[in-house]
């Protein structure tokens, strides 16, 4: 929280140094931060004390507004401070984290080892909604000859707890196939996606993968550069908003736009289905590394879950 002397000291330098529109925005900034705050029920006795700094935040730079002369601006703070506060209640629970741990060292403990007869190198979660989630590297591909590093089981992991949030469906490698689905069309995961799009007509495809922790984002979203939204542009803002709004605000466009090779973006696209691919920063998608990595997966799969229930309705 920032207290009475940044709220004086911010406005007037806004204000004063940067003038009207700088200072608009800040208060706006501080306005969303404060109004968009998600709090479980089971902390609510903290609710005056988490919203009253930002109340005093809000009104020092609304006051330093007002003495630089911005009248303009005075009828939306006005507005805004007398709008009624939204909290949405919050989704995970510690016990899916817990499971989304448990899923990850399994599937990453699985190097090397052959799948079992009988069984496939994928897994199909059928949904109840016309959504599609991917994760085709949450075990290590065959590429080109050889394997390549997977992005992680914990792709899978947030892939399976998106399911159960949303009754999206799911599909995610298992065990290490002889197949690339990321790369090549002509394999089993392709063919089974085919027969998912065919089935569900699904309203997009949200493909994961994982990326690596020195990235300077925290999510690439992959487009190919726009193709892949097919006109559909409020999918990617509405995804944009959503992540903002559970704290996830350093985003990439198109770092991977997924536009090479027999990408599953590309193959979704192909099928007339938008389809967005995330390229997620690893500190999110490991929660077996600690609490600090468990809470960002819970709060990226949060982001994730709501987002997919405002497009599915």
């Amino acid at each position: 929280m920032l207290g009475c002397w940044d709220a004086g000291m911010l406005g007037c330098w806004d204000a004063g140094m940067l003038g009207c529109w700088d200072a608009e925005n800040r208060l706006n900034s501080y306005l969303k931060e404060g109004i968009t705050l998600n709090m479980d029920t089971s902390h609510q006795s903290a609710t005056k004390a988490s919203i009253a700094p930002f109340a005093v935040t809000i009104l020092g730079t609304a006051l330093f507004l007002a003495m630089a002369g911005c009248a303009p601006q005075q009828k939306a703070v006005t507005t805004a401070l007398s709008s009624p506060m939204s909290l949405e209640k919050a989704l995970v629970e510690p016990a899916q984290v817990e499971e989304a741990i448990g899923l990850e060292k399994q599937l990453n403990s699985r190097t090397d080892e052959a799948i079992p007869s009988g069984e496939n190198w994928f897994k199909v979660l059928p949904g109840t909604i016309p959504v599609i989630i991917t994760a085709p590297h949450a075990t290590r591909p065959w590429r080109e000859g050889k394997r390549r590093f997977s992005d992680g089981g914990g792709t899978a992991s947030l892939a399976v707890l998106l399911h159960e949030l949303t009754g999206a469906t799911v599909i995610y490698t298992t065990y290490e196939g002889p197949s690339d689905p990321n790369y090549y069309d002509d394999n089993a995961f392709k063919e089974q996606l085919a027969q998912l799009i065919a089935l569900n007509k699904p309203r997009m495809v949200l493909d994961i993968h994982g990326s690596h922790a020195y990235r300077s984002y925290d999510v690439d979203v992959g487009t190919m550069n726009g193709e892949s939204l097919q006109g559909e542009d409020k999918l990617l803002s509405d995804l944009v908003q959503r992540l903002h709004q559970d704290g996830i605000f350093s985003l990439s466009g198109n770092r991977f736009p997924a536009a090479k090779n027999a990408t599953i973006t590309r193959f979704s696209h192909q099928h007339g289905v938008p389809a967005i691919q995330l390229e997620i920063n690893s500190t999110y998608v490991m929660p077996s590394s600690g609490n600090l990595e468990a809470q960002r997966f819970s709060r990226l799969a949060q982001a994730l879950a709501r987002y997919i229930q405002d497009i599915s309705h």
